[in-house]
Parts: structure tokens; sequence; C-alpha cells
């Protein structure tokens, strides 16, 4: 019986105890259990090249400005970007977009905002930077309640090797942010449902962490095709395997 078999043997067996108290008794053998079975493995962000997402907010009230942050990771030198972010343009409105902390430091172009989407274009002096940096913050106005999601349409990263050679992006969880928009008259447990639906352990975007999401995250492991670092330490650890276990067992 391979890893993944054995790990899934596990959950399906102590999903069945709905009881809090008895969940309680058996995650954490349930979770030492599989740690037994991975092993000392992290798998490091800095293997990959990403486009992310970052925001402090899940919930906005109509009106209210946000601020969502766009980064990139490069495992190796890149020297220029084009990134692409949509938005619902039904939902929300670019009230400013700040270049100030951005690692870029030769933009083709300002920053282009259309009816739903951000271009951002533009390079470096330096032969390129490696690791995690920020692009621009964009300051987003809440219009219409709703659910809505912020996410990166498109992203090149060119190398700085004086070839233009490509860099292959990696798919990130947080390339999409899940947003809910509410007014006066929403309930808390419409703010809390549609939240819940947004977290970032729901792999396949149907709503809950299941099975299918916790498969997902054992065959990136595996394979190390994806990065899922759900407490954005850079890396993919055994941590993060927590947290998505967290989710599935109390939801």
């Amino acid at each position: 019986m391979n890893i993944r078999a054995r790990i899934k043997r596990l959950l399906v067996r102590f999903r069945a105890r709905r009881d809090r108290a008895t969940t309680v008794r058996y995650m954490f053998p349930a979770v030492l259990g599989a740690a037994a079975l991975l092993g000392a493995v992290t798998i490091s962000a800095t293997n990959n090249s990403f486009v992310t997402l970052e925001t402090d907010v899940q919930a906005v009230e109509s009106g209210e400005l946000f601020e969502v942050t766009v980064l990139t990771s490069a495992h190796t030198p890149v020297n220029a970007v084009d990134i692409t972010v949509g938005f619902p343009k039904d939902k929300l409105e670019v009230f400013s977009v700040d270049r100030g902390q951005s690692v870029l430091t030769i933009w083709t172009e300002d920053p282009v905002v259309t009816n739903s989407t951000v271009q951002l274009s533009g390079g470096t002096f330096r032969r390129g930077f490696i690791g995690k940096h920020e692009i621009v913050t964009i300051n987003f106005r809440a219009l219409e309640t709703g659910q809505y999601n912020v996410k990166i349409q498109d992203a090149t990263l060119v190398a700085g090797d004086g070839d233009g050679t490509s860099v292959p992006v990696t798919t990130q969880p947080t390339e999409t942010i899940a947003l809910y928009n509410f007014d006066q008259n929403t309930s808390p447990e419409e703010i809390k449902v549609a939240i819940r639906s947004g977290i970032a352990t729901d792999l396949n975007n149907d709503g809950e962490v299941t099975l299918q999401d916790i498969s997902a995250f054992m065959g990136a492991w595996s394979s190390r095709s994806q990065i899922f670092d759900f407490n954005r330490d850079g890396r993919m650890t055994f941590r993060d395997f927590s947290i998505i276990l967290a989710d599935f067992f109390l939801q």
C-alpha cells in the first residue's frame, strides 16, 4: 500500500467519528502517523518561481478601500515581468496602484487599469532578482455586495540571462483571493459561510475541504509539482499539512 493510500485510510477512519470529543482524541494520532510516513521532507518554494496575491481582509463593507499586494518569487534571476491581475468590474474599482515598494525599477509603461484588469510590465536595472519581492499594491474600492475573486490572469517572468529565457511559473493557491462584500443587511452567518468557501485549503474550490483536497496536497508533496504554502512561510512543510487536516476535521 503506497503512502497516499495509507494516509487516506487513516483519514477515512477518523472522519467517520463525527463526535467532537472522539475527533479530538484521534486527530493527533492520525497527524503523528502521517508525520511518520512523510518523514522530515520539506519542499522549498525557492525551487519554483510563482506570482501570488496577499491581502489582510476577507470581508469588506460596501464603499470600503482595501489593499491587495502582488508579489513574485523567483528561484532563478528574473529581470522582467509581465503580469495581468483580473477583478470583477461590477464589484470593484481600482482606486490607486502603489509602486513605492516595488522590486521593479523600470516600467515599460505605467500600470494600465482597464474595466476588469490591471496590467503590470517592467524590469530592473540589475541582472535580476531572486526570492520573494513586491511588484505593486493595488488599492480597491468595494462597490456591490456579493462574493468575488481577485486573481492572477496571466504571468510571464523573464530570466536575466541576456537571452530572454522564459522562466516557468508554478501555480499557487494564492493566485486567487476570494473576498466577500457585505452591507448592513448581511447576516453574520452569511459572511461566515462566504469566507469559509474561500479558504486556501479548498484546493479544488468546491466550497469545502475534503479528501480530494488532501489527496491533491499529498500528490503535490510527492511529485513536488506545486507548492501549497498555507502559512506563507515560503515552504511546503508539515505545518501546511496540519493546517489542511485541521480544516478537514473542524469545518
